[in-house]
């Protein structure tokens, strides 16, 4: 099917006779990663043999070009280009003389990686291998990736240095595919270009003549002011000036392959174009740019790739098919993706498997749909829609989940490429790639994989773990965690087994060339980060932290930092000397205390400084201990936490092993003398109170009877009724069961509540209401129960108010009391009383 010339307005038919051989240039207007036009483009190099061949692409990467035309290159593979500054930790506040940066007015600039992908369907890979084959020159044409405006370009379109965004917002294209019937422009591509025949893309004038009309009526919609802002007239000026220079020194044909977008502007402008824009050395220097390779699956347009086409995986078979003599690859192809796809979903899921039957039904739905459609045979398209129509026995889902997302991935693919041994990656990348294949992973292709990890019992699983945190500390994308026990956080301790997803991808090549200026291998690039951030926690004034202190410790243990473990240690035993924070002590008593339960996962089993630092703990916090101002109640909550933090540490260092030392660490006397001072202290906040009174019950210091006075203390007539709220919050802080375990107390606490005024009940509604939530659901209903009982009601009063559990906002609750007590006072007023 080709595009009607007739309709195209006079200066772009005009443009369109200009692309083949006026004045020796020959422009081929490309999609990128288009089989069809890497085809047509074969044919024209080998019929007009060109002297030079140009190519879109940064004109300062010209000495990759000889990685890409070495036969050890395996597509896919992509420059990495890379510019600004990047640092091995995440925070780079503190400069390198430990100032803080934020006093300098200029920030420095973030780093920008971007990626110039191909395949071996990429028009711009067959240029540059077989044009250089053939014996021309090739060059790059494109602005330097160095050149300033790629950063506005990076920040505004992602990461990738060849977009086809234009082709997705034209309202031509749109109007023609929906003249077509086609879903999107992918579709509406396919069908005028992929779906032509061997034969019909060895006419290449025609092709290429079609592909300028489809590309330049697509411009048509965007307005000059708008071209320049998003940079594709600055590096069409660029190009074309290239194109000039070439021009003037060459006498032999020239070959220009550049995006369909651009080539109008190209044939207008290069007679008058101006002389290329160089750049100084120091701004070159300032970025790199590397060989990497990728994956299809960030080749794929559906995954977010914003140039090229989507489904990597169809495309390349198309493009092995087209190099056959078989004139009707397609059905072949539709053959061979439909059993294909069977046989996966067969694999995976015996119970909704699509049978042989259905796969026949699906071919003929393809191939029929074809024929609607007027296509030369099934396309991709005609395939997803079979696949739609003949495997999917229930609801259509939205593409990321079920049948449809294996079949996204399925035609994406897997296939990861290569580069030659001295392509020059850093060695960073080269240390980590050696250690993911010493420890058993798979980087040949970019499927994610599940990887358990005995960490308590196999050695071998905890070097994996190692491997795994250090790429997660340097925020590199290979390793996801999915669970397991958070030493770092002190969480899911419980668990004994980690789970991760690992996959590669290009970013972890982007990521790592990014971290390569810290250090050559990642051992060192982990030390590099660890002392960051001990300078950062320095420039953040937390120099005498014992709970930062340990925190770095843990995580050097996390990584496989152990060499680093006795100046850890020896920092950690001057911190807990000089912490003046109870908070900050107790954190790190906590965090030792899962540090030696799991010494031996972690790699701190044979260290003698462990255990004598959790001896160290308790006396640093009891000292701490008095000097805590109590009187303040805004912080009445945060003391309360590092109350109830203490006491658990005590708790837990009690029952914990430590070789016989167990009665040596830990003397609840100072704490409980403390709490008994803070209860005869009158000038205690009312928090704090109510949990010392509860920590002591829980401790056998006082009885129930002990309790009750305290509380009749704090709720007795004359006591503002804000301070006895506070007990109370305090109190369910501290033990929120023992209202339901002591009748007596919660009897006692409805009546000196039911003598408040209704006034005052309102507005400290909100502050009880907080109280009660330290109760677990059970405990609330539970609680209402016996309420509703103490006011004489059976338990089906207090079911009625269930179904009103969790809909009725505290707005409305306090409007609905307010109302309530407007209507008492008007029924009083009217001597109506006895209605209420």
């Amino acid at each position: 099917m080709a595009i009607e010339t007739s309709e195209l307005p006079r200066e772009l038919r005009a443009a369109q006779a200009e692309l083949a051989g006026c004045d020796g240039l020959y422009f081929a207007p490309v999609r990128h990663h288009s089989p069809a036009c890497t085809l047509a483009l074969r044919h024209l190099l080998h019929e007009v043999r060109p002297s030079v061949v140009l190519v879109e692409g940064p004109d300062d990467l010209d000495h990759l070009l000889p990685l890409l035309q070495d036969e050890r290159t395996r597509a896919p593979v992509a420059w990495l280009c890379q510019s600004g500054q990047a640092a091995a930790g995440r925070d780079e506040a503190a400069t390198e003389d430990g100032d803080d940066a934020g006093d300098d007015e200029t920030e420095r600039p973030a780093m920008r990686t971007s990626f110039f992908p191909f395949c071996d369907y990429s028009p711009e890979w067959l240029a540059i291998r077989e044009g250089a084959a053939l014996g021309a020159q090739v060059a790059l044409i494109d602005l330097p990736w160095a050149h300033k405006a790629w950063q506005a370009e990076h920040d505004a379109a992602g990461l990738s240095l060849m977009h086809e965004r234009h082709y997705a917002h034209s309202r031509y294209l749109k109007a023609m595919a929906a003249r077509l019937g086609c879903v999107d422009h992918h579709e509406l591509w396919d069908r005028l270009f992929e779906l032509r025949s061997p034969a019909a893309l060895a006419d290449w004038r025609g092709f290429f003549a079609d592909v300028f009309a489809w590309s330049a009526m697509a411009r048509q919609d965007y307005e000059p002011e708008v071209l320049e802002a998003e940079l594709s007239l600055p590096r069409e000026r660029q190009m074309a000036a290239h194109i000039r220079a070439w021009r003037e020194k060459c006498t032999g044909n020239i070959v220009v392959v550049t995006g369909g977008f651009h080539t109008q502007e190209l044939i207008s402008r290069w007679r008058q174009a101006g002389r290329p824009e160089k750049l100084p050395a120091s701004a070159s220097a300032e970025g790199g740019a590397w060989l990497i390779r990728y994956a299809f699956e960030s080749l794929d347009a559906l995954n977010g790739y914003s140039a090229g086409m989507p489904s990597p995986a169809y495309y390349q078979q198309l493009w092995e098919a087209l190099q056959t003599a078989d004139d009707d690859p397609w059905q072949r192809i539709a053959v061979d993706l439909l059993s294909r796809f069977a046989r996966q979903q067969r694999d995976v899921d015996q119970a909704d498997a699509a049978s042989t039957a259905l796969v026949q039904e699906a071919v003929l739905q393809a191939t029929r749909l074809a024929q609607l459609r007027g296509n030369a045979g099934p396309g991709r398209q005609d395939v997803q829609d079979a696949i739609r129509s003949c495997f999917v026995k229930g609801a259509d889902d939205d593409g990321t989940r079920g049948m449809l997302g294996d079949l996204r991935r399925f035609l994406a693919g897997t296939r990861i490429g290569d580069v030659p041994p001295g392509a020059g990656s850093p060695p960073l990348v080269e240390d980590v790639r050696r250690q993911a294949r010493s420890l058993g992973l798979q980087l040949d292709d970019s499927v994610p994989r599940k990887v358990r990890l005995d960490l308590y019992r196999k050695p071998s699983h905890r070097l994996r773990s190692r491997f795994f945190h250090a790429m997660r500390y340097l925020e590199c994308p290979l390793v996801r965690h999915l669970s397991g026990p958070d030493f770092y956080g002190n969480a899911q301790l419980h668990l004994l087994f980690e789970e991760w997803e690992v996959a590669w991808s290009p970013l972890v090549d982007a990521r790592l060339i990014e971290l390569s200026s810290a250090g050559a291998s990642l051992e060192a690039v982990c030390l590099q980060r660890l002392e960051d951030d001990a300078r950062a926690l320095e420039t953040a004034g937390a120099t005498r932290s014992a709970s930062a202190a340990v925190g770095l410790l843990l995580r050097a243990c996390l990584i496989g930092l152990h060499r680093r473990l006795p100046q850890l240690f020896e920092l950690l035993s001057t911190q807990l000397d000089e912490d003046a924070s109870l908070a900050s002590v107790v954190d790190c008593g906590h965090r030792l205390l899962t540090l030696w339960r799991a010494r031996e996962p972690l790699g701190v089993q044979a260290h003698p400084l462990l255990g004598s630092l959790l001896g160290r703990v308790w006396p640093a916090a009891m000292f701490l201990l008095s000097e805590i101002v109590w009187s303040d109640p805004d912080t009445a909550d945060e003391r309360i936490g590092q109350l109830l933090a203490l006491r658990e540490l005590g708790k837990l260092l009690e029952n914990t092993e430590f070789h016989g030392q167990a009665e040596k660490l830990i003397d609840f006397a100072i704490l409980h003398a403390r709490l008994v001072a803070l209860l005869a202290d009158p000038a205690t906040a009312p928090g704090i109170a109510g949990a010392a009174a509860a920590m002591l019950f829980l401790d056998g210091l006082g009885d129930e009877a002990r309790l009750e006075q305290q509380l009749l203390l704090h709720f007795s007539p004359g006591v503002p009724e804000h301070h006895a709220v506070r007990f109370l919050g305090g109190l369910m802080q501290a033990a929120p069961e023992l209202l339901l375990r002591l009748p007596s107390m919660l009897q006692r606490l409805d009546r000196l509540i039911a003598a408040w005024e209704g006034e005052d009940f309102i507005a400290h509604l909100p502050d009880l209401r907080f109280a009660f939530t330290r109760l677990k659901p059970q405990e609330s209903a539970r609680l209402a129960e016996t309420i509703v009982a103490l006011h004489g009601h059976g338990p089906e009063a207090a079911a009625s108010l269930l179904p009103w559990h969790g809909e009725v906002s505290e707005a409305d609750l306090m409007a609905g009391s307010r109302l309530q007590q407007v209507l008492a006072h008007e029924l009083n007023r009217d001597g109506l009383g006895a209605w209420i």
